[in-house]
């Protein structure tokens, strides 16, 4: 198994079960850890900020903006604003949101808050399984650990 470890985030069951199935046939070097809410993800988060947390953070966060309890926005800002400490960094975690619409304000929303990518999220487990490639190739084998502020050009084909 690999090392790196993705954090998904996502309200909806059948879509969480999706994205497992889909690591686990097409991308087994990876593990995913799910969460159904932001709530949940940020209660870990601070359980993990403490100074004598010694594990190993995410490698990739790939979060849905319409969360319960906590959006996708809200939870994208209280990532890059925890505080860091000697063992966690998580402003350095790459965060790839996905909406269900392509609007500018959405877009614009999610880079605001700090969003590494945007995504439109699919309705096809062919194309899901294509962007999850793309994804796990970009932000883990080729660009690990970019924080946003040094990536503040959108990648080409993204939205």
């Amino acid at each position: 198994m690999s090392s790196k470890e993705i954090f998904h985030v996502e309200g909806s069951p059948e879509f969480r079960q999706l994205v497992r199935t889909i690591f686990k046939e097409f991308l087994p070097r990876y593990s995913v850890r799910s969460f159904q809410g932001g709530s949940e993800l940020y209660q870990y988060m601070v359980m993990q900020s403490s100074d004598s947390y010694t594990g190993k953070l995410p490698s990739l966060i790939i979060m849905n903006i319409n969360l319960p309890s906590l959006n996708g926005y809200e939870l994208l800002k209280l990532i890059r604003q925890t505080p860091s400490n000697s063992s966690t960094d998580w402003k350095t975690i790459p965060v790839v949101m996905f909406g269900e619409s392509e609007s500018q304000e959405d877009v614009d929303r999610c880079y605001q808050a700090g969003a590494n990518s945007f995504f439109l999220r699919p309705s096809e487990p062919d194309q899901l399984r294509n962007i999850l490639e793309t994804l796990c190739n970009q932000w883990l084998e080729h660009n690990p650990q970019t924080p946003p502020e040094n990536n503040n050009t959108q990648q080409p084909g993204w939205i």
